[in-house]
């Protein structure tokens, strides 16, 4: 009796629209992503922006904590100038910070410090754009 023959397999596998992958020759290291142990290539712009976002949000917390004491102690004057120097410095580095984080994301290098510096200067930004609008209708109502 004859079994029954078995669909010859073809000598090549179909062809990919992508062509082949290379093998790497034997004892070749194969690209790829840096090892958790190998340092990755630093952003000194990104680190930049990390560094005024985070000046600049501690220097609206640390005038957050001040202006409590100059009220207190009859300083009016005083707080409301104050206030007012604090927030222009404040909206100068929130956007000094945002325009630092933008440029260092663009960049082909790690992205973590450039994004966290774009989340707190942008949120100082508009906390202090919404804080003048807020001031502003106060005074017309």
């Amino acid at each position: 009796m004859s079994e029954p023959q078995q669909p010859s397999a073809q000598p090549y596998p179909p062809a990919s629209p992508y062509g082949a992958p290379q093998a790497a020759p034997h004892g070749a290291l194969q690209q790829g992503p840096p090892s958790h142990g190998a340092p990755a290539a630093a952003n000194p712009l990104g680190r930049t922006a990390f560094l005024v976002a985070v000046a600049t949000a501690g220097l609206g917390l640390l005038f957050s904590m001040i202006t409590p004491f100059l009220y207190t102690s009859g300083n009016y004057d005083v707080a409301d100038s104050l206030g007012a120097v604090i927030g222009i410095l404040l909206l100068l580095g929130g956007i000094a910070g945002s325009v630092l984080a933008i440029l260092a994301l663009r960049r082909p290098a790690p992205h973590l410090l450039a994004a966290i510096a774009l989340g707190i200067a942008g949120s100082l930004v508009v906390g202090r754009v919404l804080t003048w609008m807020s001031s502003l209708l106060y005074y017309f109502f």
